[in-house]
């Protein structure tokens, strides 16, 4: 019998992230139309999720502690991260997180559940409870797509090399 547990264990890719308020308005896109991000689950139960905005800012000064007020607005607005360990419950098809460390700190040591849903190698997400986001309640909707590449595939499309190349100046 196959679980929830061993469906989520893998690394996903981010296709949509979107927040819907719960008094009916428009969805939202907090993190733009086309946000980057990785959900990666373990077995031994630990995960992690990373989500970027496309187009933050660059910090001008190239120091990670010495961005201007507008950089680190930029930063912080458009990404969200957290990771910890998790618990899935095949009853209801939820997961549980017990988050340990996130870039929102009022999420450090609380518990988020998420709705799950597969469909061939797409995982469907919801929030399960609302959470307040730019002053308003809202659920938020995520899509994933299964990664299934191995580090060679990155070499083979120069993304490694391309990587290293840009950050040679730096040594």
């Amino acid at each position: 019998m196959t679980t929830l547990k061993n469906e989520l264990v893998g690394t996903w890719k981010l296709l949509s992230y979107i927040e819907v308020p719960i008094n009916g308005t428009d969805s939202l896109f907090p993190l733009g139309k086309n946000p980057n991000g990785l959900l990666i689950y373990a077995p031994d139960s630990f995960m992690s999720v990373q989500i970027a905005k496309e187009g933050r800012l660059l910090f001008e000064s190239n120091d990670k502690l010495l961005p201007s007020v507008e950089e680190m607005e930029s930063s912080i607005k458009g990404y969200l991260a957290f990771t910890g360990k998790y618990k899935v419950d095949n009853s209801t098809a939820v997961v549980h997180y017990l988050v340990k460390s996130a870039l929102y700190p009022n999420w450090n040591n609380k518990v988020l559940s998420r709705k799950i849903d597969f469909e061939g190698d797409i995982l469907y997400m919801k929030s399960v409870e609302p959470t307040l986001s730019n002053g308003q309640q809202v659920n938020s909707y995520m899509t994933w797509q299964k990664v299934d590449r191995s580090i060679d595939d990155f070499f083979d499309e120069g993304v490694i090399e391309t990587a290293y190349i840009s950050n040679s100046q730096y040594e």
